[in-house]
């Protein structure tokens, strides 16, 4: 049977303001092996589904549907960068999302409406944060990569307006990860 890679995610647009902060990592970590996701892929991952049938689409497509259903539009904030661990050794460097409460509404009406449908969230605690490279393994952090983040804080928020959840499926390939959107759902407007 036929399926498809698919995950849920609020587009980031525009991704100047990211892609700048990431070409200044770059260049401050120019000394560690780091696997840079290309800008025009920034998003803000809700739910990763993995490969969904697809005769299951459908449903899911409803589903989804039904979670946004009258959540409004939303700003959000990017802030300063940062890093997820694995044990020791620096894992994934991002950036911070300062979020509204409504942004983890929808989380959980997005996990509520999925669930039926067999697809469980493995996070504990949504974490949200744009994720702008992975560190190759075997790396240790060093003073140089806190001093990096530290000295690429951004001097103020940028902010970011919510309209819409895309849902993309990711096509692998030797180049890594291309995204194709397949389903876009709009947030309330204060006009709807």
């Amino acid at each position: 049977m036929h399926s498809k890679r698919t995950f849920l995610a609020l587009p980031l647009i525009p991704v100047e303001p990211a892609a700048n902060k990431a070409k200044e990592l770059k260049h401050l970590l120019r000394n560690y092996r780091i696997k840079w996701v290309d800008p025009e892929s920034y998003h803000l991952t809700l739910f990763f589904f993995g490969e969904v049938l697809v005769d299951q689409l459908a449903a899911l497509k409803d589903a989804l549907r039904s979670a946004v259903d009258g959540i409004p539009a939303f700003s959000f904030a990017l802030t300063d960068p940062g890093l997820f661990r694995r044990g020791r050794e620096p894992n994934v460097l991002w950036l911070g999302i300062d979020a509204p409460e409504i942004l983890f509404e929808l989380k959980k009406r997005i996990d509520r409406e999925v669930a039926p449908l067999g697809f469980i969230s493995n996070e504990k605690l949504f974490n949200p944060h744009l994720t702008l490279g992975r560190f190759v393994p075997g790396q240790t952090i060093k003073p140089s990569l806190n001093r990096a983040l530290t000295i690429s804080r951004f001097p103020h928020p940028v902010q970011y307006e919510a309209k819409e959840i895309v849902l993309f499926e990711s096509r692998l390939s030797s180049r890594g990860a291309s995204y194709y959107p397949m389903e876009t759902f709009s947030l309330r407007s204060e006009n709807n």
